[in-house]
């Protein structure tokens, strides 16, 4: 996802790669950063919301045009809404949070030993099995047996007209929630959906 924002109040882009285990900022705001005495530790900005951040990592180019990866150390900690139909992503504060949780389902997550995050997912009421949660993947849902879905369970969530492709490993990416508003809340192991 690349979206506009600010680091240190200077605007550029900013993109958010999930499955990217550490972010990265570039050289030139590192050094520009240096000139100002602030080494190593950024403001971030992401439409109205700002949070602070420790960015060790350092590249030329961090993603394809922009000048900040955000990965999954700084998704771990602060909870990120993805609005798709209005196409608006923000940070949540925690009293944001709280107002969220009283209006939303629950995904739990589930982490294994090699770091690969999984959801329990049921397809047109079937019984539930395991996908991996894949927020880099183009897709919605890839299990076997791919097309014909009409609903998927996922947590307390139901998903209707998601893409699903065939697939000996099941997984389900970012454009399953693409007719939702979802927080992912990694920090507690969970994904909230919306309406």
């Amino acid at each position: 996802m690349l979206l506009q924002g600010r680091i240190d109040n200077r605007r550029t882009q900013i993109e958010i790669v999930p499955g990217a285990r550490s972010s990265t900022i570039s050289s030139a705001f590192v050094d520009e950063s240096a000139r100002k005495g602030m080494p190593g530790s950024y403001k971030i900005g992401l439409r109205a919301s700002y949070f602070y951040a420790s960015i060790p990592a350092v590249e030329p180019m961090p993603a394809s045009g922009s000048q900040l990866r955000i990965g999954r150390d700084i998704l771990d900690t602060h909870p990120i809404e993805i609005d798709f139909v209005h196409r608006q992503l923000r940070i949540l504060l925690p009293v944001e949070m709280r107002r969220a949780e009283l209006r939303s389902a629950t995904i739990p997550i589930t982490r294994e030993a090699d770091g690969t995050l999984e959801v329990l997912v049921s397809v047109d009421g079937g019984p539930a099995f395991h996908a991996a949660l894949d927020l880099s993947r183009p897709t919605g849902l890839a299990t076997i047996g791919g097309s014909g879905v009409h609903s998927v369970r996922v947590g307390e969530a139901v998903l209707k007209e998601i893409d699903v492709d065939a697939s000996a490993t099941p997984a389900i990416g970012l454009l399953a929630f693409a007719r939702s508003r979802v927080i992912f809340d990694l920090q507690h192991d969970r994904i909230l959906v919306g309406a």
